[in-house]
């Protein structure tokens, strides 16, 4: 007992087992957040849907026009973002605005 407690009252040892501590949370908080961005990742529906679902809603009723307008003209804008960011040399995916 005399050893744990002499190895927690070093104040060079604390710092490094803290240390360590940390590095062990870190690499778990990281491994979480990947698997979580891989099962949204798989979640998004392609655009041709998104569009049809879209419609259907504003068939139904259930958005106004102004809505379908301000939604589809922000998918536009997105999809126009999107190939002209395809088109960048080297995958640079930075935008301009």
């Amino acid at each position: 007992m005399t050893v744990v407690t002499d190895f927690l009252t070093a104040i060079v040892d604390q710092s490094g087992f803290v240390l360590l501590i940390l590095c062990v949370l870190l690499v778990i908080g990281a491994y979480t957040v990947s698997i979580f961005r891989d099962y949204a990742a798989e979640d998004r529906e392609e655009a041709p849907m998104g569009i049809a679902n879209l419609e259907e809603m504003h068939a139904k009723g259930d958005i106004s026009d102004e809505e379908f307008r301000t939604i589809q003209s922000r998918n536009h804008q997105l999809s126009a973002e999107t190939s002209s960011n395809d088109r960048l040399p080297n995958g640079d995916r930075s935008t301009t605005t």
